[in-house]
């Protein structure tokens, strides 16, 4: 009987000598798969799982072991839901999670500045009034002055005015026409000639000048379509007021083509004949800014 126990005893032994030899494999080695149709090699613990490798050269045999090289080429698994990372707000690695998450509500999120929190204002010379210094006024836009007069109780620029701002022109093109008795505009520029706080005049204002005998109207004459005439003769003034009934060629020009100007005659040219007067005439043309305080 001791002789048989003995001889168990060495086989256990021999056995367990083989068993921890070299060439055991490791038992933290996953478990490998070849794939005879694709010629790869897969690892990894579940099938919906799998990354493909794939031998990138021949086999080598190196003592007896079959050795391959091989790269991971990352293969998406099928039917595996793999969450948005990058476009999803939040998301959850384990199944029912999102219930669990509470979103950050809407009142918790800081309230957006107003833009006029952070508003720059700039101060530019066309969005500055000019300023009145006793009966004189200064544009702000190009530091040019001009004589002022009180008319009707409103502030009135005695002076043509002389703004190379917007579209306007010289009489005949002469830069010292403008200096002398200031530019002439089309309606639409006139209504942008007059400095910040100061327009053209309404009707009540412009016929409160047309009464009054001391206003120095200057004969400044007209442009249209280039041909300019009048210098010294006539004067031609815009208004704001909307033509009626009594203003001189009212019949003969209707629409919105048509506004009210101010017509004034140097009395030596008038003679006789009206030397004031409201008249309807063409928007295109160019004609003198006399400009009134708001």
């Amino acid at each position: 009987m001791k002789k048989k126990i003995a001889a168990i005893g060495f086989v256990g032994v021999v056995s367990l000598l083989f068993g921890c030899s070299d060439d055991a494999p490791s038992p933290a080695a996953p478990p490998i798969a070849y794939n005879e149709s694709s010629s790869s090699v897969v690892t990894g613990a579940s099938s919906s799982s799998f990354q493909q490798q794939t031998p990138t050269s021949s086999a080598v045999n190196n003592g007896g072991k079959t050795i391959y090289e091989h790269k991971i080429i990352d293969v998406p698994a099928e039917n595996v839901d793999y969450p948005n990372i990058v476009e999803e707000k939040m998301f959850c690695w384990t199944p029912g999670c999102e219930a669990t998450v509470v979103p950050p509500s809407s009142s918790s999120k800081a309230a957006p500045k107003s833009s006029s929190q952070n508003a720059i204002t700039i101060d530019t010379p066309e969005n500055k009034p000019p300023v009145v210094n006793g009966m004189t006024m200064t544009d702000a836009r190009d530091n040019k002055t001009y004589q002022l007069m009180q008319i009707g109780g409103k502030l009135w620029m005695a002076q043509d005015i002389n703004y190379a701002g917007v579209t306007s022109e010289c009489f005949n093109e002469q830069e010292s026409n403008c200096t002398s008795n200031g530019r002439l505009y089309t309606f639409n520029s006139a209504q942008k000639a007059c400095p910040t706080g100061w327009r053209l005049p309404n009707r009540e204002e412009a016929q409160a000048a047309l009464d009054d005998a001391t206003v120095p109207w200057s004969y400044s004459g007209r442009c249209k379509d280039g041909d300019c005439n009048f210098m010294g003769q006539m004067g031609f003034h815009w208004t704001s007021a909307t033509p009626q009934d009594g203003d001189k060629n009212f019949e003969d020009n209707k629409g919105d083509s048509y506004t009210v100007i101010i017509v004034e005659k140097d009395p030596d040219y008038a003679g006789e004949k009206e030397r004031l007067f409201f008249q309807v005439d063409s928007k295109t043309k160019r004609f003198s800014v006399r400009c009134v305080q708001e």
